[in-house]
Formats: structure tokens, sequence, C-alpha cells
């Protein structure tokens, strides 16, 4: 039989303690116990939200499982990452070293702590179907107060909700802006009166190239932000608060906060095109792929040459198309590249999670991970656009109309028509 483990986290449990009141026993909360806690902040740390559930979501877990992990954070922690807990808990998850949860800087890390949580909730819920979400916490918990678990499923729904977003957004012929949340949901009017050609999105963000200049906004019902404007402005990127764009010249600018100054430019000119992921900053630049980490990195050469004509990256993996259509991807910005993935072809690629997507011949294929086999998504040679978000979720423009789905096996939605689509992001 498993050990029951006891209440973990006694700052936050109401326990009740009994006093004698006029010849009676009167229940009342009892004050913190835990002399390592002594003050928890109030509210979630959406830092931590946000991994907890990019690992649910990454595992592949259902709604019922990712609700147990964030009632379980709500409950332990209230989703922080403390460092102290009732004897030597830690965590989001209040999980112990001593109870083989890993050490205490593993403990401290939301993402590994996220994966044990998830992997033996997983194996609960399988063993038990019949379990709600709070008893799957508490199966994998082990508390002295089991009920606590359901009882916090609203506001683990609402914890969830504000991290789960799930938002699409395309550019019409006429260079108007759409963008919705939730795949089944109607399209709201457009965001401009025309004139873009891209839109990009990250979290809350909406940035599009208008013309010549950068606009964003947070939010689809925000107000528009002037970015950057001048003549000839060639690509924008956003990746969480960070922003940049390529001017005319082809020189680099990079700012963390929307109402921040732009830096100088990072770069002596001649880029086509900048990508940004997990702090790192990526552009094509005279046919060649370059890379730093933060904005005062040093600049890496991926891969000279003058041959690439797309780039990617995604976390720690980088991935480019050279002049033959050949794809190659790593992890690590320092490893050697591996062979080419396809035979050539390819025009464009993409990377989110351990996916792999390219634009060959006019058809979407995909692999999961490098050594993964190539699925045609959309084939018939009118695929002109492809985007990945995260959680599985595909798009693509097929003679002009957006089409996305989530899995890689599932059914194509018809997300706009009428031909007229010429760009199209995700943010899921």
């Amino acid at each position: 039989m498993k050990e029951p483990k006891l209440s973990k986290f006694s700052s936050l449990r109401r326990l009740l303690t009994l006093v004698v009141v006029a010849g009676g026993l009167v229940a009342l909360p009892a004050m913190p116990a835990h002399a390592d806690c002594p003050s928890i902040p109030p509210d979630r740390d959406l830092a931590v939200t946000q991994i907890v559930y990019q690992v649910g979501s990454e595992l592949g877990v259902s709604d019922k499982v990712m609700l147990a992990g964030f009632e379980t954070g709500w409950v332990e922690s209230r989703m922080n990452n403390l460092n102290c807990g009732d004897q030597d808990s830690l965590g989001v998850f209040q999980q112990r070293p001593s109870q083989g949860w890993g050490t205490p800087d593993q403990i401290r890390d939301v993402r590994f702590a996220s994966n044990s949580f998830f992997t033996r909730a997983k194996n609960s819920d399988a063993a038990n179907p019949g379990f709600t979400a709070g008893q799957i916490a508490q199966d994998v918990q082990r508390s002295a107060h089991p009920d606590r678990y359901d009882a916090a499923e609203g506001k683990a729904r609402s914890m969830m909700a504000e991290v789960a977003i799930q938002r699409f957004a395309f550019v019409n012929a006429a260079g108007q802006v759409f963008a919705k949340d939730g795949s089944h949901s109607p399209w709201p009017g457009a965001l401009n009166g025309g004139g873009a050609s891209k839109v990009v999105l990250s979290g809350q963000w909406i940035g599009i190239l208008d013309g010549t200049n950068f606009w964003a906004k947070s939010g689809i019902n925000g107000a528009w932000k002037l970015m950057a404007q001048g003549a000839g402005t060639r690509d924008i990127a956003i990746d969480g608060d960070r922003f940049a764009v390529v001017n005319a010249a082809g020189e680099v600018l990079v700012n963390v906060g929307a109402d921040s100054p732009w830096s100088t430019p990072i770069n002596g000119g001649g880029a086509t095109k900048v990508v940004l992921d997990s702090g790192w900053i990526g552009i094509l630049q005279g046919g060649n792929f370059l890379a730093k980490f933060d904005i005062f990195g040093t600049w890496k050469v991926l891969t000279g040459g003058n041959d690439v004509i797309d780039i990617a990256i995604d976390g720690n993996r980088f991935g480019f198309v050279n002049g033959a259509g050949q794809v190659f991807v790593k992890d690590g910005a320092d490893s050697p590249w591996p062979n080419a993935l396809n035979g050539g072809g390819a025009t464009r690629i993409e990377l989110q999670s351990s996916w792999i997507a390219i634009l060959q011949g006019g058809n979407f294929l995909a692999k999961f991970d490098i050594f993964g086999t190539w699925k045609t998504l959309a084939d018939g040679g009118q695929v002109t656009d492809i985007t990945l978000g995260a959680n599985g979720w595909f798009g693509f423009i097929g003679s002009g109309d957006f089409y996305a789905k989530q899995g890689a096996d599932n059914p194509w939605l018809g997300m706009a028509g009428g031909g007229q689509v010429r760009d199209i992001t995700l943010e899921t």
C-alpha cells in the first residue's frame, strides 16, 4: 500500500482549531502553522500557470487531468513556485524530495515538477476512469484533506482559460486583418481598414505589417499602437513582450515592452527576415542564417554559403531551407547540422514543439521530431502558406482558403473561404 501523505501546506489549508467559548466548542480557522512560509502570494504567478499548461499540453493530457493539475497547484501553492512548505515540501505542487519527487532543485523547476505531476495523474486517470479531477489530484498528492481539490474547480478553470489562448488570424486580399478566439467562433469585423500584408500573434499580442508600418495591439479589442514606421519595412516579429522589425536597409531593431524605445540596430543591414523565440533572435541575411541569444548576445553564423531561403527557431531547435529546397534541423545552436530531412523542393519551414513542417511543391508536409516520418497533411499542389500552433495545431492556405485542425490525423476545419486569404497565423 502507498503511504498516505500528510497535509502538505498547512498555511493554505484552513485547518480548524477547536476553542472553548462560553462552555462550548467553536470551530475557528487556525493560523498558518508552517514558519518557513510566513506569507504566500494571494494569487497565481502567471509565468507558473503558463508553464504548467504548456507541459500538460505537450504531454497530451485530457481536460480532466489538466484540471487536476490546476486544482492541485491552486490548493498547494496558489500556483506559485514556493521555496518553502510543510516539512520538506517545495514548489508549485509542494512535492517532497524525501518522497521520491526529485531533488530540491528539480522540484523547483516548474517544468520538471509539472511533468512529474502529470505523468502520475495520467496513470491515475487511466486506472480510474470514473475519478473526478479532484480525485485524480488526491490520488497523486495523498493529502489529509482530499475534498479541497474538487472545491477549487472554479478557480482552476479560470486560470486554465487565462493561459489557454486559442487564437486564429488571417489577412485577406484587401489587406484587412481578422482575428478570433476559438476555432468554431464567428469572425468579428476587420481589425483594420486594409493594406496589411502580414499578421503575427504571440500571447495576447496581435501585430501587423500595414503598408510600411508596424502596428500592435493587446487583445482583439485593444487599441492599436504604432510600433515603427518608415518606407520599406521588410519584416516584423513578436515573442511574448519582445518585438522586432527589419527596416528598409535590412537593419534589425528589437525592444522589450511595447512602450520601450527601440534598440540601435543589432546588425549591419541586409536582413530580410527576423524570428524571435525563447530569447533567441534569428535573421536571414544575405542568404545566411545568423542567430544570437538576447539583444546583447553575440551573433552566431548557423549556416552560411549565401544559399538560405527560409529559417525557423523554436526553443533550442533551429531549422532552415537551402536554395535546393533541402531542409535541415538541429537541436542546439552549437551542434552540427544532421543530413537533410528531405530530397529538396521545399520553400518554407515551420517549427513548433516537436513538429517540423514544410511547404514543398504546393503540399503541406509535417513530421514529429527530426527522426519521425513525414506525413502529407494537405496535397494537390495548391498550398501557398503553412503555419503551426502549440498543442498540435496546424494551418494552411489552399486555393486562397484558410484551413486549420488540431491533431495531424484529424480532419481539416474550414476557417475562412472565398479564395481571398493571403496570410495566416495561429496562437494556441
